[in-house]
């Protein structure tokens, strides 16, 4: 029986494309490995009805499509009944029977996938991409930079393998590449979460160069301050409503009355209505959707104004239309409060939306750097044909 369920296991993890991790522990898989075993271990149970809620939010393009066919071929296939939300119009027209267009806790429209998600995108606002600024200086400054692991089972692994980047004052940068191919690695080392295994790391503050390798207060911890950061697996403060999450976030001594108006500010920047705003504050995290609790993550990084924002897959969990207002307020944010951004993605048409330059990586090393355009260009048919989503 124990050898029976072992190669039934084996069969699912094959099934989500994790059978490369068999032997890792799970605090060491990145976010978009973690989904999918969750669902391996969903199949495993043989459920009468299998309920699938943004199931590839935080994936790549690449790997979702492969995700959609272990729905298919572990779910639908074997006449499992699916009820299935998302946001990326591809889920539904390639998975679902039915449709239901849900606005405000209402239904807008029902039937047929293909006609519901038409209309549903001719309401999806186009993002205008304002002129690309005159970079400033060079802010940070990356040479040769490696992350090396030992792992028994696989001997070397080399997560980041000698990287070399120049990112300027106000530029919005973006990282590309498939999951695990070292963006995330190579952001944590630039913010001082990773320990770098050799490289050099130099970030500007006023017009001194801090060296990111050397912590303490008198090295990285001087810039820390400056610094925001959106996890992919961004956690709030359960037991705080909105508004402490926000007015936490500065830590400020603040009179509510200013706190509030900061947190609201936030808010709006980050695509809410003032109305929708007002009573949200009040809420607690367990009470919004996910993209909802994924906007307030972002608002909780955007309130403190930091110099430097690090975005690690920031539209993973969003509708087109949130896109297009998280598009928009990363721009605006840039030119009002003069901020350098730094956005790791696998959503190509944010990256070409937002981005003014962009690199690729793959396999821990960078390939190239060029326009957002260029980029794209460069992937290969298949990752271009996985990462770019109908725009």
């Amino acid at each position: 029986e124990y050898e029976e369920g072992l190669y039934f296991a084996l069969e699912l993890l094959e099934m989500v494309q994790m059978n490369h991790r068999i032997t890792h522990v799970a605090r060491d898989l990145s976010g978009g490995e973690k989904q999918r075993v969750v669902l391996a271990r969903q199949l495993a149970k043989n459920p009468m009805m299998f309920l699938a809620d943004e199931p590839t939010g935080t994936l790549d393009p690449q790997t979702a499509v492969k995700l959609h066919n272990t729905l298919k071929e572990g779910v639908k296939d074997k006449n499992i009944t699916m009820l299935i939300t998302s946001h990326w119009p591809e889920v539904m027209t390639e998975l679902a029977d039915n449709v239901i267009w849900l606005e405000d806790g209402q239904i807008k429209e029902e039937g047929d996938p293909h006609d519901v998600v038409e209309h549903f995108m001719e309401t999806v606002p186009v993002p205008a991409k304002p002129e690309i600024p005159e970079f400033g200086e060079e802010e940070i400054i990356i040479k040769d930079l490696k992350k090396h692991y030992y792992s028994i089972e696989r001997g070397v692994v080399k997560a980041v393998d000698g990287i070399n980047l120049n990112i300027h004052h106000e530029e919005i940068f973006g990282i590309v590449g498939l999951s695990g191919s070292g963006k995330t690695t190579t952001t944590r080392m630039l913010i001082g979460l990773t320990e770098p295994s050799s490289g050099e790391i130099d970030i500007k503050l006023g017009d001194e160069w801090i060296d990111m390798t050397k912590g303490g207060p008198l090295n990285r911890g001087r810039i820390v301050p400056y610094i925001g950061l959106l996890h992919q697996e961004y956690s709030l403060y359960p037991h705080r409503t909105i508004l402490g999450n926000l007015t936490d976030a500065i830590s400020l001594n603040l009179p509510a009355e200013f706190g509030k108006i900061k947190a609201i500010h936030a808010l709006t920047t980050v695509g809410f209505g003032e109305n929708e705003a007002n009573v949200i504050l009040e809420k607690y995290p367990d009470q919004l959707s996910v993209g909802e609790k994924h906007r307030i993550a972002l608002a909780q990084v955007l309130i403190k104004e930091p110099k430097i924002i690090v975005l690690d897959e920031p539209t993973g969990t969003m509708d087109p239309i949130t896109r297009v207002n998280v598009t928009d307020s990363i721009l605006k944010a840039r030119t009002e409060l003069e901020q350098t951004f730094i956005i790791v993605s696998h959503d190509m048409d944010f990256v070409l939306d937002v981005c003014d330059r962009a690199a690729l990586m793959r396999g821990g090393k960078l390939l190239d750097v060029g326009t957002p355009e260029e980029i794209v260009d460069q992937l290969t048919p298949d990752e271009k044909e996985d990462m770019l989503k109908d725009r």
